[in-house]
């Protein structure tokens, strides 16, 4: 059984154990190269505030630009969302993984 990685969202650990040793390879490496980290997001928003785009926010991120990060004060409260968007981000990639291997699964009859 592989580990799961340690940055996947709780919800998905036992649905992660479920899948074969094939599959959690596999899951793993695409949830490596598709999540989102943390650090680097609150980075970009701090610094320059384009983490919208790269969470797939795209219409939030073009109205955030256009008014200034809501004249600043948006600019402030997207530091303390960014966590939780950055979270529900990297668990909808896990669960679209997830769907994606286990619609491929062998049945067994």
């Amino acid at each position: 059984m592989t580990i799961p990685p340690p940055d996947l969202p709780p919800v998905v650990v036992p649905v992660f154990q479920e899948l074969t040793e094939n599959q959690q390879l596999a899951f793993a490496a695409e949830y490596g190269r598709r999540k989102r980290s943390l650090a680097v997001m609150i980075a970009l928003a701090i610094v320059f505030p384009i983490q919208l785009f790269f969470l797939g926010r795209i219409g939030l991120a073009v109205l955030f630009l256009l008014t200034g990060g809501g004249f600043g004060i948006w600019y402030v409260i997207e530091w303390f969302l960014t966590p939780g968007r950055v979270r529900d981000y990297n668990t909808g990639i896990a669960n679209e993984i997830i769907l994606r291997l286990q619609a491929n699964k062998p049945s067994e009859e």
